[in-house]
């Protein structure tokens, strides 16, 4: 089991620690913006989660880049860990959202350079990629379980400042634990004579739409999630906020579910394909969507933001782009699916900002606009469905009909 290999069980720990910290305070980010450092209007709100986005959007592909010339990983895991470890801590002391724009763009340089590098790091030399990521995902969901409960329990009592230094805490274990437990591992040499670039990457077969799919269903989920706090708090919940603790059991729910099926859902990636669960992920993502654009009752909402659909496109997003990437661009492959996340993750919030300032006048009819984004994901999963198994058949037409080299040799 990819779970008790000991040389990779120390990512999982860095990154549960991480995802720790992250759950602490992504829930709470425009609430906090609009309530403590007094940015009402929905478009400041929004770009407390679109810059720093916009940042790890690009930096991500140079970090990937970097990786992959330089055949390292550890190094810009510690290196994205340390970037959140000192983002956390000024978070704590910011006035204004400027000051806090300001850290968390600066912050995103240097945190970019975590995530695909433990993605690219388990699927190296590895046959059993999607059971790899899926205890990945696991492991981050057990960390968002606990660290969205925590905060969603004490941010009414100890306040969201004392939450990020709590967080950096967390951050630096991680970076300690990456820095003393973490080894790299040897992966295929790269043929200098052969230019690789993004472009190359990009024009592999299925890895363009794969990252039009992930980002189009990122913009979707982010336009409604930048806020969750404000729609389950001051909308349904009328201002009562007694309900931020649902929020808080809202995001924990969801991940302690993913918790229990993510090593399955890994191993079922690798037995019937990345590309029929990722199709399962987007459907439900667009029904859900649909149902979340209606619910009136703040309990029911946060039940509904519990169902546990993440996993599945996580993992198999990740599966398939390490399927059609080598290992000496497996780097680069994580921070391009990344990069599209993060596309979703700027694009998204704006997008439901402006909806929601302009248009809607609230957060909740945001969801439809979810709704329609993940639409658009799931028929472009179909198309890679399609393409797949025509190139399977040509493959196997090819095959059959050419002699083997042995063949030849015994004629």
């Amino acid at each position: 089991m990819a779970f008790l290999n000991r040389s990779i069980a120390s990512v999982y720990v860095a990154y549960a620690l991480q995802a720790t910290a992250l759950a602490i305070s992504w829930q709470f980010v425009t609430y906090f913006v609009k309530h403590e450092l007094n940015a009402i209007s929905f478009l400041e709100q929004s770009a407390a989660f679109a810059f720093p986005a916009i940042v790890i959007m690009i930096m991500t592909n140079v970090w990937g880049s970097l990786s992959d010339r330089w055949k390292k990983r550890k190094m810009f895991m510690v290196i994205g860990f340390i970037g959140y470890t000192s983002s956390f801590v000024l978070y704590a002391f910011v006035m204004d959202i400027i000051q806090y724009l300001v850290v968390a763009i600066v912050g995103a340089v240097f945190s970019s350079a975590a995530m695909p590098m433990g993605q690219a790091h388990l699927t190296t030399n590895a046959t059993n990629k999607g059971e790899r990521l899926g205890y990945f995902v696991a492991a981050q969901s057990a960390g968002w379980f606990f660290g969205a409960l925590f905060s969603g329990a004490f941010y009414d009592i100890i306040g969201m400042r004392a939450l990020f230094i709590v967080a950096a805490a967390l951050s630096l274990g991680a970076t300690a634990s990456s820095a003393t437990l973490i080894h790299d591992i040897k992966f295929t040499e790269v043929d200098k004579s052969i230019k690789r670039s993004f472009r190359d990457l990009i024009s592999k077969p299925g890895m363009s739409r794969l990252t039009a799919a992930v980002a189009l269903s990122q913009i979707g989920m982010n336009a409604i999630s930048a806020f969750l706090a404000i729609m389950i708090v001051d909308e349904l919940g009328h201002g009562d906020t007694s309900y931020l603790a649902f929020v808080g059991l809202a995001n924990s729910g969801a991940t302690f579910i993913a918790i229990l099926v993510t090593g399955k859902v890994g191993k079922i990636v690798d037995k019937s394909g990345p590309v029929k669960v990722l199709i399962l992920a987007y459907a439900s993502y667009t029904v859900f969507a649909f149902l979340f654009g209606i619910v009136t009752d703040p309990v029911i909402a946060a039940i509904m933001w519990a169902l546990p659909i993440y996993p599945l496109s996580a993992t198999a997003t990740s599966a398939l782009a390490a399927q059609i990437s080598g290992e000496d661009e497996r780097g680069r492959a994580m921070s391009l699916i990344y990069g599209a996340q993060n596309a979703g993750g700027w694009i998204g919030p704006f997008v439901g900002g402006i909806f929601a300032q302009y248009v809607f006048f609230a957060t909740q009819p945001i969801s439809f606009l979810n709704m329609a984004f993940n639409l658009g994901a799931l028929l472009l999963a179909i198309s890679l469905l399609k393409a797949r198994l025509s190139s399977s058949e040509s493959k196997t037409i090819h095959f059959e009909s050419k002699p083997s080299d042995s063949t030849i040799e015994n004629e």
